[in-house]
C-alpha cells in the first residue's frame, strides 16, 4: 500500500513538473491555417468554439469550464449542450457571440467571413481544422498551446496515437478488406489521404478510392460498381432504409457487399466519431476495425 502511495505521489509530482515545463509563455503568436498571425496576450478564459472537434479537444484537455459558447453541432461531451449555441461557421450568430466577450474563438478555416468579422472586431480567432491523422495530433498540441494546457495536450496526443497504432498492430498480416465509405448519396467519399481514409487503412481496409482523386472526391456511381467493394459504410443516413435504398441503385444489387449483407449504416454517434478529427478517434478506428474484420476484432 505504501509503495502504491509513493507511486501515486511520484506520478502527481511528475505531472505537475511537466505542466510547469510546458506552460505557454504569453504574449503568444501562432499562425493559423489561413496564414494569419494570431496573438494572445494571456491564457484565454472565455473560449468560443465554432467547430465540434475543437470543442471536444478543449474539453479533453481539461478546459471545458472555460468554454462560454459553441456552434450548433457541438454536443459532446454532454456538458457543452448547456452552453449558448451560436449557429455555425457559415451562418453564425455574431451578435450573440460578441456578447459573450470571448478572448479566443476557434473556427474552421473555411469560415472566412466569420473569421474576418471577428478580426475586424479585435477578437483573437484561430482558424484551422485537421485534414490528416498527423494533423489531428498537431491540432491537439496547437490548441493546448493556445489555451495553456500543453501537458494534457501531449498526453491526449500520445493516447490517441497509441490507440490507433494498437489497432493497426492487432490487424497486421491480415488480408485487407476492400471498402467504400460514403459521405452522402451524391456520392461523395473519403480518399485514402484524408483522416477518415487513413483510419480505414489503419483498421485493415483497402479503400477503393485512389489517392489521385483527392481527400473527399465526388465519385461516378459506375466507378463504385466497377470496383465492387466487400464492405460499404454509409455515413449519411443512420437508418435501415439507407441500406435498402442501396439495392435500387443501378448495378448495386449485385455488389459483393450487398450480397454478403455487409452494407453498414452508421448511427449518428458513430458518424460523429468518424467525421470529427478529434479525441474520439480511438472509438472510430476500433469501430472500423470491427466492421472490416469482425472475427479478428470482436466488440
Amino acid at each position: 500500500m505504501r509503495r502504491f502511495s509513493i507511486l501515486v505521489f511520484l506520478l502527481l509530482a511528475l505531472s505537475a513538473a511537466l505542466s510547469t515545463a510546458l506552460a505557454t509563455s504569453y504574449p503568444l503568436t501562432v499562425t493559423d491555417d489561413l496564414g494569419r498571425k494570431v496573438t494572445l496576450d494571456h491564457a484565454p478564459q472565455r473560449i468560443v468554439s465554432m467547430i465540434p472537434s475543437s470543442t471536444e479537444t478543449v474539453c479533453a484537455e481539461g478546459a471545458c469550464g472555460r468554454l462560454v459558447g459553441v456552434d450548433q453541432y457541438s454536443d459532446y461531451p454532454a456538458s457543452v449542450q448547456k452552453l449558448p449555441h451560436l449557429g455555425n461557421g457559415f451562418d453564425p450568430n455574431i451578435e450573440a457571440l460578441v456578447a459573450l466577450k470571448p478572448d479566443l474563438v476557434l473556427a474552421d478555416e473555411s469560415s472566412t467571413q466569420l473569421v474576418d468579422k471577428l478580426a475586424a472586431l479585435g477578437i483573437p480567432t484561430y482558424a484551422g481544422t485537421a485534414q490528416t491523422l498527423d494533423g489531428v495530433y498537431q491540432s491537439f498540441e496547437t490548441i493546448g498551446e493556445l489555451i495553456d494546457e500543453q501537458a494534457p495536450a501531449a498526453v491526449l496526443s500520445g493516447r490517441v496515437q497509441g490507440a490507433v497504432d494498437a489497432v493497426q498492430n492487432m490487424l497486421a498480416g491480415l488480408p485487407r478488406t476492400t471498402v467504400y465509405y460514403e459521405l452522402d448519396t451524391t456520392p461523395y467519399s473519403a480518399g485514402p489521404t484524408s483522416f477518415i481514409g487513413q483510419l480505414l487503412t489503419r483498421a485493415g481496409g483497402a479503400n477503393i478510392v485512389p489517392a489521385s482523386k483527392g481527400q473527399f472526391p465526388q465519385l461516378d456511381p459506375e466507378f463504385i460498381v466497377q470496383h465492387d467493394p466487400a464492405v460499404i459504410i454509409l455515413a449519411d443516413a443512420p437508418n435501415a432504409a439507407a441500406r435498402q435504398a442501396i439495392t435500387a441503385r443501378p448495378g448495386w444489387r449485385d455488389l459483393a457487399a450487398v450480397k454478403a449483407h455487409r452494407v453498414i449504416a452508421l448511427t449518428q454517434t458513430q458518424i460523429d466519431e468518424l467525421s470529427r478529427p478529434g479525441p474520439r478517434i480511438p472509438q472510430a478506428v476500433e469501430l472500423l476495425a470491427h466492421i472490416l474484420h469482425p472475427a479478428a476484432f470482436p466488440r
